[in-house]
């Protein structure tokens, strides 16, 4: 491109041995660099955080769809002496308490058998790995498959909002085998689908999306 403006650059001296490289086109040509320089050191920082964004983001939609998965295989998770937790479902918990995490877990059936399709109450289910049954008692609530942490990407990713709750300050998604059946805990009324609304905080201009429908559909944008 240089070459287009100064076209002395490429001429072989042998061809033109009068004409070279004048001071101003070396002058214009370090001033040029300069500017570019400058643009890219200024931009640096925000073109980090984008990046940043965007794998949390496609992150996100692939833990998504690992839950569902999960849902769909009716994959067996053992408790920490290796004995099988009797799972009804697995599913996908995401609060705006916790802004800087969400969870994959497994929907496990209360001592009557019945599993209300959705993320415990209390928020603070154990790790699976760490549950301690005691036989013939099976374990009666959920348990964690996976806690992920999205500020690793950048201290100030955070999960700035859920859209399609209706107010409500989580939600989880809940896949039960075999179709398999969702359900999307605090759902607003004429709403199919939920949005987790990832972000940079402070920053308003920075913001993607990883939509779930009642069908199991992700978009992530």
């Amino acid at each position: 491109m240089v070459f287009k403006f100064f076209k002395n650059l490429k001429r072989p001296i042998s061809v033109c041995p009068e004409k070279g490289i004048t001071l101003i086109e070396i002058i214009v040509v370090i001033f040029m660099v300069a500017i570019f320089s400058t643009m890219l050191i200024t931009d640096f920082p925000k073109i980090l955080k984008q990046s940043a964004l965007s794998r949390a983001t496609y992150k996100l939609g692939q833990d998504l769809r690992r839950a569902e998965d999960l849902g769909l295989s009716g994959v067996v998770a053992n408790d920490k002496y290796g004995t099988p937790i009797k799972i009804k479902g697995y599913g996908f918990y995401v609060s705006t308490v916790d802004r800087d995490k969400y969870i994959i877990y497994a929907d496990v059936a209360d001592a009557n058998g019945y599993n209300d399709e959705k993320y415990c109450v209390a928020g603070n289910c154990p790790l699976c790995a760490d549950v301690q049954q005691t036989l013939p008692i099976y374990w009666t609530n959920d348990c964690v498959i996976e806690i992920i942490y999205i500020n690793k990407e950048n201290p100030n990713l955070i999960i700035k909002n859920i859209d399609g709750v209706g107010g409500a300050d989580h939600t989880s998604v809940n896949f039960t085998p075999p179709d398999p059946i969702i359900n999307i805990d605090n759902l607003a009324t004429g709403r199919n689908e939920v949005g987790i609304i990832l972000g940079i905080s402070g920053d308003n201009t920075l913001n993607r999306a990883v939509y779930i429908n009642t069908s199991g559909s992700v978009k992530v944008q």
